[in-house]
Parts: C-alpha cells; sequence; structure tokens
C-alpha cells in the first residue's frame, strides 16, 4: 500500500471522469452502449476486451433484429428468407455502430493520449513507492512530492483543457489559464530537475518532465486544431 503522501497524488477515476466529463475504463469511453474502445487496441487487455465484446454486441443486435425481421418478411414462408433478413438487419446495425465508434474515437484521440499519460504518471508513483520500500528514499518526500504534484497539475490541467476545447470552444480565456498553468508547471519541474540531477530520484524527475511536456505538446496541438477549425 502507498503512503498517504503518495496515495493523494494519485488521480482517481472518478476525478478524471468529473474533469473529461465522460465515463472512463481502462478499455471504453463514455460506456459500453455509447462509448468507443480506448486506443491503441494492441495495449495490454484491450484487444481481449474487443474480441469477447464484439460477438455479445452482435448477439444482441441479432435479437433486437428478429421481431422486425419477422415483421418484414410476413407472408413469406421460407425460414430462410427469416434469417436473411435477420441477419442483414443485425449485420446493417453492427455496421454502423462500428463506424460511430471509429468517429468518436477520432474525436476522443488527444483524450485518449492523455489518459495514456495518466496511466505513465500513476506508473510512476508505484516506482517511487517501490523505491521507498526498498530503503532508496533519504531525502525524498519534499522534493519528490513537488515534482509529481505539479505532473498531476499539468495532466488535470490537460484534461481540463481537452474538455473544454471538446465542449465549449468559445472559452478562450478560460483555456488560456489552463495553457498558461501546464506551461508554469513545466518550469518549475525543469528547475527542480536541474536542482537535483545527481540525486537517486532523477530518474523519476526526467520522467515527471516529461510527462508534462506530453501535456503541453498535445493540449498545444488540439488548441490550434481548434483554431483554426
Amino acid at each position: 500500500m502507498m503512503t498517504p503522501a503518495l496515495e493523494d497524488l494519485r488521480i482517481s477515476t472518478l476525478e478524471i471522469e468529473r474533469l473529461s466529463g465522460l465515463e472512463i475504463s481502462d478499455h471504453i469511453l463514455d460506456g459500453f452502449l455509447l462509448g468507443t474502445y480506448r486506443l491503441p487496441l494492441h495495449a495490454p487487455g484491450r484487444l481481449l476486451v474487443v474480441i469477447t465484446t464484439e460477438p455479445l454486441v452482435l448477439g444482441l443486435l441479432l435479437i433486437f433484429a428478429t421481431p422486425f425481421a419477422l415483421g418484414l418478411a410476413r407472408g413469406s414462408a421460407s425460414d430462410l428468407t427469416v434469417l436473411v433478413w435477420i441477419g442483414a438487419i443485425a449485420l446493417g446495425l453492427w455496421i454502423i455502430r462500428q463506424v460511430r465508434m471509429w468517429l468518436k474515437a477520432r474525436h476522443l484521440r488527444s483524450l485518449m493520449r492523455l489518459l495514456d499519460e495518466v496511466d505513465h504518471y500513476h506508473q510512476v508513483l508505484q516506482a517511487v513507492d517501490l523505491f521507498e520500500q526498498l530503503g532508496g528514499a533519504e531525502q525524498t518526500q519534499s522534493t519528490i512530492v513537488e515534482a509529481l504534484n505539479k505532473a498531476r497539475e499539468s495532466l488535470i490541467s490537460g484534461l481540463m483543457t481537452e474538455k473544454i476545447l471538446r465542449q465549449n470552444r468559445g472559452l478562450l480565456s478560460r483555456r488560456q489559464a489552463l495553457l498558461d498553468n501546464i506551461e508554469q508547471n513545466l518550469m518549475t519541474l525543469q528547475s527542480i530537475e536541474l536542482q537535483h540531477q545527481a540525486q537517486n530520484y532523477s530518474d523519476i524527475l526526467n520522467q515527471a518532465v516529461d510527462i508534462s511536456i506530453r501535456v503541453q505538446d498535445e493540449v498545444t496541438q488540439l488548441s490550434h486544431q481548434n483554431s483554426n477549425g
């Protein structure tokens, strides 16, 4: 179990959902029925979810299509005709669902990348916790907690910015304030990194800086896309 200081730095699923305005899981965004799969699909567990979920969805669509097919095939004495109608309706709905999921995945691509950074951030927290358990933390908490907290603030600002740009393009002042916050956090992190390059946590600090840089790059790119759109 993590120390309280590190546990407080975690970004809970409920907080991510509040910041993004979407239902979030490791494999699906925005719910089972109306959502889309998180990309990339080759990430551990995600492809397995797709392989097990899609036959279930197709089965439900076949059940849903049956009464409509019976109505369309009314008067036909052929069971084959009914089966063809059931299959055609279910397949058509399944294709529509795939296209909708693909379009939604494109719309949420930036959010998916930010969520991957959140996952990376949590892995860094676990690495710090393990390092402490192994007795490698002598000077630790104040410096590393400050650095991780800045990375956390950057991630939260990134998630909030993505939501604003996705839902409310007109909130330019709020967007700029969040971008400035991310930039300030990055400058603080880089300052901490320079001061502690020779200490045990240099690699952790490098990773915290890298997370903030990628968050800044992602929201800057997303902001430019929306400004030009």
